[in-house]
């Protein structure tokens, strides 16, 4: 557990401590999956009236069976959660891998596995924080509060407010963690990585804009 502080203050050490370690990744993940859950919890209220509004919206959907399906709902949706929570890690493991072969590194799967994990932590502290705003401001949507760079857009549907919320403190510090850790266990130099961590970053990010309508 003690890597899971020091990974805040003290990245570059922690990544070198938990090189050796066949569990941390585990470690991590586990509170990742209930990091996600916690965010789901809080958000719960906003995504259950979204729910109850598209089957409205469907002339097919009885009435009768919207408490049924809003709870099944309800339950998918911390299932799914904890399953993309572990299924990102692995496959960021995997996209870790293709750059150690092109920087000719030394690290091994499990231990981009584990840069995986830890970098994943401050994206999930920032949904707990916005989740508990929302929470706290009693928010009508998931767009109404944003710690990004999006808060500055009046207009929370245009694409302008999508792209800006990208950039906020939590997804710059992944990325952060992202190079420390590649650097660390590559035992490559931090410029080296950098680099092609940052574009690979930014075209998934902005990328995935293209596919949202």
């Amino acid at each position: 557990m003690k890597n899971l502080l020091t990974i805040f203050v003290s990245p570059e050490v922690t990544f070198q401590r938990v090189k050796s370690s066949k569990l941390a990744w585990l470690t991590c993940m586990i509170v990742l999956m209930v990091f996600s859950c916690l965010i789901i919890y809080l958000q719960m209220p906003i995504l259950q009236q979204i729910t109850l509004d598209s089957f409205k919206s469907n002339p097919q959907i009885s009435p009768d069976t919207y408490d049924t399906l809003a709870a099944s709902s309800k339950v998918i949706s911390y299932i799914t959660v904890v399953i993309t929570s572990a299924i990102s890690i692995f496959i960021g493991g995997l996209l870790f891998m293709l750059l150690n072969l092109i920087v000719r590194g030394e690290a091994k799967y499990m231990q981009l596995v584990t840069v995986s994990a830890f970098a994943a932590l401050p994206g999930s502290i920032g949904g707990l924080l916005t989740g508990i705003l929302l929470k706290a401001t009693n928010a009508q949507t998931l767009n109404d509060i944003s710690i990004s760079l999006g808060a500055l857009v009046q207009d929370k549907g245009s694409m302008l407010f999508k792209a800006l919320s990208i950039i906020n403190p939590f997804s710059i510090w992944t990325l952060v963690l992202y190079i420390i850790g590649a650097s660390v266990m590559m035992n490559r130099s931090k410029k080296q990585v950098a680099v092609w961590i940052t574009i690979v970053w930014l075209i998934f990010s902005f990328g995935s804009l293209l596919l949202v309508k």
